[in-house]
């Protein structure tokens, strides 16, 4: 008979589960209690300033953060980041992941997706489990003239941060309607006003834990307009990657890309060359999944 968890116990063991995929321990290794999450914290495709002590809550554990892309001529937004470690204890409740730090495959989406600011022109466009920063959704509320960007994420404290980042860059936005709001799956029904609604739906790096997969598609699927796109970025960590993408084939089409964008691809195979000890792409390469509705004819 399987042991039943209260939330504490399945905060303790998701964590556990997601420290190994970190540090890329297998499943007999023991697990410690705290980890870096900056074993390897970017590829350089986006460039950050921490701004003065004087614009920053120092006292409060945030910083605010200056944000370019070199390939983005006159482009900036103002992100603000939390505090930079992950315990045990930070996880308790709702997955805590996303108020860490910036994952890459959140940089990598926020990078590729701006190549493509055409598909986001006048779209309904929804980030989801984006953490502290949904940094691909607020890029594209920037730089893509979408008609509204949601961004979301389940976690109280992300949120908090988000509607911050909202406030800081909405000069910046123009006709784009940006909103922000918690959201997880797998917690009932989708309320009216968020089904059939997206035209474009992002996701980067949130299949690690396998509670959640069925539930992420099930989402995607009901929020995702008939004719919409999935654009999710996420890298394999031992077999979740391609789990999730069996699971989602029973309602999508689906396809996926390693060699999706050349600098990406090129940084990647650099730093993979190099054998460094900071970098596996296993757990910190995102590949590129699209997906589109399987709609059956009535």
């Amino acid at each position: 008979m399987s042991k039943h968890l209260n939330s504490s116990e399945k905060a303790r063991e998701r964590w556990k589960l997601l420290a190994k995929a970190l540090k890329g321990q297998r499943s007999d290794e023991t697990c410690h209690s705290s980890v870096s999450v900056r074993r390897f914290g970017s590829y350089g495709l986006l460039q950050t300033r921490e701004l003065s002590t004087s614009e920053n809550l120092k006292n409060s554990g945030s910083s605010w953060h200056h944000y370019t892309c070199p390939e983005v001529l006159n482009f900036s937004m103002t992100i603000r980041h939390l505090a930079g470690t992950i315990n045990a204890e930070t996880v308790l409740g709702f997955n805590n992941t996303g108020n860490v730090c910036v994952w890459p495959s959140e940089e990598v989406m926020a990078y590729h997706t701006q190549k493509y600011l055409n598909d986001f022109r006048g779209a309904t466009v929804c980030e989801l489990g984006g953490g502290m920063t949904c940094l691909a959704g607020v890029m594209l509320s920037i730089l893509s003239e979408a008609d509204s960007m949601l961004l979301t994420d389940g976690n109280e404290e992300s949120v908090d941060n988000l509607n911050q980042i909202i406030e800081k860059n909405s000069s910046a936005f123009g006709k784009t309607k940006v909103t922000s709001r918690m959201l997880r799956w797998g917690d009932g029904p989708v309320e009216e006003s968020l089904v059939d609604k997206f035209d474009i739906i992002l996701c980067a790096d949130c299949l690690f834990f396998e509670e959640g997969r069925k539930d992420l598609v099930d989402l995607v699927h009901t929020m995702l307009k008939p004719e919409g796109k999935v654009f999710m970025y996420a890298p394999r960590r031992g077999k979740t990657f391609d789990q999730f993408v069996s699971l989602a084939g029973e309602k999508f089409h689906t396809s996926v890309k390693e060699e999706y964008d050349p600098t990406v691809w090129s940084l990647h195979k650099q730093m993979d060359a190099k054998g460094l000890d900071h970098y596996d792409a296993n757990i910190h390469f995102p590949l590129f999944l699209s997906m589109e509705r399987i709609n059956k004819a009535s």
